[in-house]
């Protein structure tokens, strides 16, 4: 199954990086409703709408049909990260500076404050009080906290 999810992910690629996107995320798995095919897309420079949804399910749906590759029904889902998205790598943090985040440390610790800015590992975030610097390594997970 992996070298099938791997030539899924390579059409996915290609589908998303016509429209200006980026795969985030795929997974197959056995849910409630049966087995899905959830594919999760990101806009480089902005956010994902329905439509990039729409226009590469519908891409990503022909190449599936047509090559037949998994051999019971499932359901195909696209769809992005969303508002409180991760924050998995160090580019993620500078694409996101200004932002507010919430950053639960190895020790487990929560901090959350808006990301400043960032220097090579080194992370820099106001939490309301004062600035701090975490380092990378030490961030166990991070997500993006919706402001409205």
């Amino acid at each position: 199954m992996e070298d099938i999810l791997e030539r899924i992910r390579k059409e996915a690629e290609k589908v998303v990086e016509r429209y200006g996107l980026e795969v985030f995320d795929l997974t197959f798995r056995r849910e409630s409703k049966g087995w899905v095919l959830r594919l999760t897309i990101d806009n480089p420079v902005g956010y994902v709408s329905i439509k990039d949804c729409e226009l590469v399910s519908r891409d990503l749906e022909r190449w599936l049909d047509a090559e037949d590759l998994i051999e019971h029904s499932y359901t195909l889902e696209v769809s992005s990260p969303g508002l409180d998205r991760p924050l998995r790598n160090v580019k993620d943090f500078a694409r996101f500076t200004g932002k507010l985040a919430k950053i639960v440390m190895e020790d487990g610790t929560t901090i959350v404050g808006r990301i400043l800015s960032v220097e090579g590992e080194s992370i820099k975030v106001e939490d309301g009080k004062k600035e701090k610097i975490i380092q990378f390594n030490n961030i166990r997970r991070a997500n993006l906290k919706p402001e409205f």
